[in-house]
């Protein structure tokens, strides 16, 4: 089961740095009505195989270290966003935020749309244009 945590600030968010933790408490305080639930640090995708003879043929949630993890999973109703929560977003913010929607996609049982969330404090040069190009929001805060 994956906890599903009150859109709201907190004391803590699972695998955000400092810097994005402020990120992030920027954008809540901003757009305070954005999302209604969300999930941080959601695990996505494929695990490596485990060398099953190097324990008992449990992972023991292991499985969990070695997959791709989404910042945050916003929720409102059925639709999610797929949220990247980066210092200086570049290039690579986007190539995140596209795959781990397909992974998600995949993955998932879906019922709304998934859309995609860049959050940073800095817009780089590009960086409007190829997010729209790729239908992701990009948010300065």
């Amino acid at each position: 089961m994956r906890d599903v945590f009150p859109y709201e600030k907190g004391y803590w968010y699972p695998h955000l740095s400092k810097e994005e933790k402020e990120i992030w408490e920027r954008f809540i305080i901003k757009f305070p009505d954005a999302y209604t639930s969300c999930q941080y640090d959601f695990h996505i995708g494929e695990a490596p195989p485990f060398n099953t003879l190097m324990d008992d043929g449990e992972d023991r949630n292991q499985d969990m270290l070695y997959r791709l993890r989404i910042d945050v999973v916003g929720r409102n109703l059925n639709d999610v966003d797929i949220i990247e929560i980066k210092k200086n977003a570049g290039l690579t913010a986007i190539a995140q935020a596209t795959n781990y929607r397909k992974l998600y996609m995949r993955d998932e049982d879906l019922i709304g749309k998934v859309g995609m969330v860049i959050i940073t404090d800095k817009e780089r040069p590009n960086m409007d244009y190829l997010c729209k190009k790729n239908d992701i929001l990009l948010i300065v805060v």
